[in-house]
């Protein structure tokens, strides 16, 4: 009937008219919705272009490095920063440890490989500061040293002097694993503390090729740890110099806070280089 057809068109037409009301209703009726809180940490100040270096295979060489160059991208200043490798065989060279925001600097990750064996390296080095709040990051060198090259025995020297010590004797090798002829021409050391006597060059049984370097540690050294760094210069082209650590260490400081006192006597283990002089 056409009033019943009037009728249910208006219904319908005052149902979606209706609808924005009621959903107003609906949406104001409730509670106010609550803002999510997100915790988001800060970021740490310094960032690094690279933070692992793989050298590969490397050549006969003095030393290998892995370089990485970071920035501070912080708006504070970087302070305290500290480099702790893997293994003393790995030495840092780093300029400062101080760095301001947007300032870049540069880490130099050092290994000498005729103090190590041959094979795969994997090394780390973990490095701390604060921006102001305390940060640490991991650094990666890789490389691979070759099975035959120069090499020199032992990679590194302790000795402990107390008080009324006599002078310490020891004796390296350097030999040359590729079986190739060479000679030592020169052996300096940083210190007037050791002294050092080339040996004659001899041919193993084996046919390798080796010369001794005997060194003489005075017995009255100064209070405190004496870093040396003995450099063995070679006609070999490729290795022309070869760099050996020695750690002295010296009666205890009668000033020194901590009492560490050492038996006299001769460690043969890796320790950390100083930096040579030029």
């Amino acid at each position: 009937m056409p009033w019943i057809r009037k009728t249910s068109v208006k219904l319908t037409a005052w149902t979606f008219a209706s609808l924005p009301l009621a959903w107003s209703i609906v949406v104001h009726s409730g509670a106010a919705p609550v803002p999510m809180s997100i915790s988001v940490p800060d970021r740490p100040a310094l960032t690094f272009r690279q933070y692992a270096v793989d050298l590969g295979p490397i050549q006969p060489t003095v030393e290998a490095r892995g370089t990485f160059v970071f920035v501070n991208r912080g708006r504070s200043p970087i302070e305290n920063l500290e480099v702790a490798p893997s293994c003393s065989c790995l030495v840092p060279r780093l300029d400062k440890k101080r760095f301001e925001p947007g300032e870049e600097g540069r880490l130099v990750l050092r290994v000498q490989p005729a103090n190590e064996s041959s094979g795969r390296k994997e090394l780390f080095a973990d490095v701390t500061y604060n921006d102001p709040e305390p940060r640490q990051v991991r650094l990666t060198f890789k490389l691979e040293i070759p099975e035959r090259q120069m090499t020199v025995t032992p990679p590194a020297l302790m000795v402990f002097h107390p008080e009324g010590s006599d002078p310490t004797e020891a004796t390296f090798i350097v030999a040359d694993g590729r079986k190739t002829p060479f000679e030592i021409t020169d052996v300096q050391a940083t210190s007037d503390l050791v002294s050092t006597d080339i040996g004659e060059r001899q041919l193993t049984p084996e046919g390798v090729w080796q010369q001794t370097i005997k060194v003489t540690v005075q017995g009255d050294l100064p209070h405190g740890r004496n870093q040396v760094l003995l450099r063995i210069r070679t006609t070999d082209k490729n290795v022309a110099e070869l760099r050996v650590p020695l750690m002295l260490q010296g009666p205890v400081d009668p000033n020194a806070t901590e009492d560490h006192e050492h038996p006299h006597g001769t460690i043969v283990q890796p320790v950390t280089p100083l930096e040579p002089q030029r």
